[in-house]
């Protein structure tokens, strides 16, 4: 049997894979950095755009409450 060639190239110059992408560390994070930012926690408080999951959280359970007040108000 003779070997296969491959269809395409899969290494680049340097051989390293192009398929796949680069691989990235997986970063433990606490409770808090979760809830605030959980992709970039150096950006937290830089922004007020940067609003963060704790502001979402906030305002979805806020405006659930606000129509659970006004059906019965």
């Amino acid at each position: 049997m003779s070997k296969q060639l491959p269809l395409f190239e899969t290494t680049d110059q340097y051989g390293n894979d192009i398929i796949q992408g680069p691989k990235i560390e997986k970063q433990k994070l606490d409770f808090v950095t979760k809830t605030i930012d959980p992709k970039n926690p150096h950006t937290v408080g830089k922004s007020f755009a940067n609003l963060g999951n704790h502001v979402l959280l906030t305002g979805f359970i806020g405006a659930i409450i606000f129509v659970i007040v006004a059906s019965y108000g």
